[in-house]
């Protein structure tokens, strides 16, 4: 969003906009009255840049409900257009890695191409370009069809290639390619040192400029002062959840026994 449009409207909650008022021929959507005076254009230009951050907040919504394991994504607060985010492999060659990401989503948005996936974190595999950070998954997504393809397809298909290393014929890194169709050993040596500076990559800030925003995910190293109390409190609750879950089993069998 640039322009006067970003001046026009505001944020009241973590992603929801308000319309600005609309003019005598603005019904409350958003539509513009069909009259006599007018020509055929149906749709009010003011409000284009509404309805397309609350298309792609549904697309965010729907991401939210299909719980990716180890992922968390999150909108830019700046622009509805950059999302963040951090992949957690939870097994493979990949485990224990902590890698950004960022999700680059066309302005020209549902009409456009398939969103860019650019690593912060350096990722060593087949499907990222080494200098830019840039996962392809075109391979996966030929045609990106509007209304069917959707965002969370994106981050599921980009989550499931920690595990799951493509064979690709057209790879962006050629050496990740080359060691893993005939040096399984080192490829697995290059994914340890790898993940094991991605614990490390973790800390620093942001390079980009566009990473200056109050969604951006950041990480501190555990304090226990500061880290401490918040956890035991976690712990705590967890242990209470498995013991009222106990309780009730175990209220449930002896009521059945009797």
């Amino acid at each position: 969003m640039s322009g006067n449009n970003d001046d026009a409207f505001h944020r009241t909650g973590s992603f929801r906009r308000v319309l600005p008022p609309g003019n005598d021929t603005t019904g409350i959507s958003g539509i513009a009255v069909k009259s006599t005076n007018t020509n055929n254009t149906y749709i009010n230009e003011q409000y284009i840049p509404f309805f397309l951050e609350y298309t792609l907040m549904s697309e965010f919504n729907i991401l939210s409900k299909k719980l990716i394991p180890g992922v968390y994504v999150i909108p830019a607060d700046k622009t509805p257009f950059i999302w963040f985010g951090v992949i957690f492999p939870r097994y493979g060659l990949y485990k224990n890695g902590v890698f950004r990401f960022r999700l680059l989503i066309d302005k020209n948005w549902p009409n456009c191409d398939y969103p860019k996936v650019i690593f912060e974190t350096p990722l060593f595999h087949p499907l990222v370009n080494p200098d830019t950070g840039e996962m392809s998954i075109q391979y996966h997504f030929p045609e990106w069809k509007k209304g069917v393809s959707r965002i969370w397809h994106v981050i599921d298909h980009v989550s499931k290639s920690f595990y799951d290393i493509p064979r690709t014929k057209t790879p962006e890194n050629l050496e990740a390619a080359e060691l893993l169709k005939t040096d399984n050993e080192k490829y697995m040596k290059k994914c340890e040192d790898c993940v094991k500076q991605s614990q490390i990559d973790i800390y620093k800030q942001p390079m980009h400029s566009e990473n200056i925003d109050p969604n951006y995910l950041l990480f501190d190293v555990y304090d226990e002062e500061i880290h401490g109390t918040l956890r035991r409190s976690w712990l705590q609750q967890k242990v209470c959840n498995f013991i009222n879950k106990y309780l009730i089993v175990s209220i449930v069998s002896s009521t059945f026994k009797s």
